[in-house]
């Protein structure tokens, strides 16, 4: 972890060097700082037939959010921990971190570099869950992204991108298995008129895991991004995934020359292609927005397998009067492994409906109830509700220098 939160400063001292040095003009420093101190009471702490946890949980995260601006350069970024504390389960105890980090330089007049950089050490059942569709215990779970890349303007309305991807997972948990993904893309993007972006997308990845097993994959996107009004814009985006699979597996064979059954390792290769397809749409009133998001996609997950996914997110935002405001989130996530011999499926289907009511300026209170459905296929069915709800008190604290 130390390795994380060092990496991620010395990128921040290095883009505001690169900021200082090539640009000679203006810079713009905005640092937001807030504190949130939170309650919440939860059923089944891992959506588990088998040990069905509930407790109260009090946690307290204190974050900072920046931003750096001159001509040439814009820098990004945000430091957060979260203190979580079990009232019954103690032992399940947390500290949660995420340091996240998005800069950009103008180096010349047609190329831009860009750079992503993120540590994230994550005890809650969302990480997982957003990134393969399945589920985990309450353990550790510690992503190291690295993304550096360019965009090339090739005339005026085409532009293209290149860029690395590098992520790591490690699991606290044993029972779950480590790797590594590493991934190119190429993509291309055209101004087809001032509403309308189209889009087209190359991205091979290569998943190692900590067994050598191996998934290799390579896929093509195409589709747009439109705005079709000043409140309503959607990006929209299809294509196909081709993938490799290689997995060792372990296989009985009789030995005629001593007579005894053996214990032998092999290799199982496999292939298979896959559909792409992603929806983001968001419409806005005076008083509120939705935001609407769809992915059907796959994933390397802590199973060891390749998860093939799907995610159903909304999102609705409206504001009742000055101080109050109310939201609304209902999701659909699924997912199977693929794998010949699993037959793992899982769905978790939910709602949550929340108030915000702003004390002050800079005191913001908050409170929400979420019901959750899990149902799970495989080598043992169920069938079961989660309940949580929570309440808490968020302070902020904004500073802007300009030199």
């Amino acid at each position: 972890m130390a390795k994380g939160r060092t990496g991620f400063f010395c990128l921040c001292a290095l883009f505001l060097v690169l900021g200082e040095i090539t640009s000679g003009t203006a810079a713009d420093w905005a640092v937001l700082a807030d504190i949130e101190t939170k309650g919440e009471y939860n059923s089944n702490l891992n959506a588990s037939p088998r040990s069905r946890l509930k407790d109260y949980i009090l946690s307290a995260t204190p974050n900072v959010s920046f931003s750096y601006n001159t001509e040439l350069t814009q820098l990004k970024g945000m430091v957060g921990i979260t203190g979580m504390h079990y009232i019954t389960y103690s032992h399940l105890d947390k500290i949660n971190q995420r340091y996240l980090i998005d800069a950009r330089h103008q180096a010349w007049e047609r190329i831009r570099l860009n750079l992503g950089a993120s540590f994230i050490s994550d005890s809650t059942l969302t990480e997982e869950l957003i990134a393969s569709g399945t589920m985990l215990n309450r353990s550790l779970r510690n992503s190291y992204s690295f993304n550096p890349g360019f965009t090339y303007s090739i005339t005026e309305r085409l532009s293209s991108s290149l860029g690395y991807n590098f992520n790591m997972v490690e699991y606290e948990d044993p029972q779950y298995r480590d790797f590594r993904r590493h991934g190119v893309f190429l993509n291309f993007d055209y101004l087809w008129d001032e509403k309308t972006t189209l889009k087209e997308v190359l991205i091979g990845n290569f998943t190692e895991y900590d067994t050598n097993d191996t998934i290799s994959s390579l896929g093509v996107q195409v589709g747009f991004n439109r705005k079709f009004s000043e409140n309503w814009d959607a990006t929209l985006l299809g294509g196909a995934n081709y993938t490799k699979m290689k997995s060792s597996t372990g296989v009985l064979s009789f030995d005629d020359e001593s007579g005894f059954i053996t214990f032998k390792q092999a290799t199982r290769r496999s292939s298979s292609f896959s559909p792409f397809f992603t929806l983001s749409t968001t419409g806005r009133w005076q008083t509120g927005d939705l935001t609407l998001s769809y992915s059907r996609s796959e994933s390397a997950s802590a199973y060891g397998n390749l998860s093939q996914y799907n995610n159903f997110d909304v999102f609705i935002n409206q504001r009742f009067t000055e101080k109050l405001t109310g939201t609304l989130r209902p999701y659909f996530h699924t997912s199977t492994l693929d794998d010949p011999g699993s037959n793992y499926n899982s769905q978790y289907i939910g709602i949550r409906p929340g108030l915000k009511y702003n004390i002050t300026e800079r005191l913001i209170l908050n409170t929400s109830y979420g019901f959750a459905y899990r149902s799970v296929s495989g080598n043992s069915d169920y069938n079961l509700p989660v309940h949580s709800i929570w309440l808490s008190l968020n302070y902020t604290y904004p500073i802007h220098v300009q030199y």
